[in-house]
């Protein structure tokens, strides 16, 4: 699960998801496995059930974020896949699945998340891989394809400011700055950065920052 996940954000999720119909998102009479019997069997889950559908549909239909729907109905069904298998029937499990999911689908700056490439990677090149984390801020890092475990070429943090821009600051001569737009992250460095990560990365809606690739 994405490091932003807190428990902290979950209370304000429920405030919503409260305002919502107790019906499940889907038909209960054609509930077909172990996990939509127990969700359609327990008024509360049946609630989260509805809450985290709203918040994917939302984020689904966000306007301006190119790519981005495609990675996330690829994620949900993974999702799924995931929960259905780890928690059956299990209402606890899939309670706590839950409010995971929502607080994670709840995120305002996830529509930038995943995995941009530049070149052909995975067999060469770049990639960058974005992670939202509590407190408004981005989370990047950019390897070398196709072995990323032992090639971490930059790891940093910050927000974006007014024009979507994200700052990395390296020792007191280097200042690497990550320019987001639609699908795409810009790389550029101040004289004083060695090696240079200058370059353009393009979202990959095939794959996931949690993908050692």
């Amino acid at each position: 699960m994405p490091p932003f996940i807190r428990p902290a954000l979950v209370a304000l999720c429920f405030m919503a998801a409260s305002q919502l119909a107790t019906a499940a998102s889907f038909d209960c009479a054609k509930a077909g496995n172990a996990t939509e019997k127990a969700i359609c069997a327990d008024p509360g889950l049946s609630r989260q059930d509805e809450a985290m559908a709203a918040l994917y549909k939302r984020q689904v239909e966000m306007p301006g974020t190119g790519q981005w729907a495609t990675f996330l109905k690829r994620d949900q069904r993974d999702w799924i896949v995931v929960r259905n298998r780890e928690c059956r029937g299990k209402t606890e499990c899939l309670k706590q699945d839950y409010e995971r999911r929502i607080t994670y689908l709840s995120h305002p700056l996830l529509h930038w998340m995943g995995r941009y490439v530049e070149g052909q990677c995975p067999k060469d090149g770049r990639f960058l891989d974005v992670t939202p984390e509590l407190g408004g801020t981005l989370d990047i890092q950019i390897y070398v394809c196709p072995d990323p475990r032992g090639n971490m070429l930059l790891q940093g943090k910050n927000v974006l400011d007014g024009r979507r821009r994200l700052v990395v600051q390296e020792g007191g001569r280097c200042t690497r700055t990550l320019q987001f737009d639609t699908d795409r992250v810009t790389v550029s460095d101040t004289p004083g950065c060695a090696p240079s990560l200058a370059g353009s990365f393009t979202r990959d809606p095939r794959r996931s920052p949690f993908e050692n690739e």
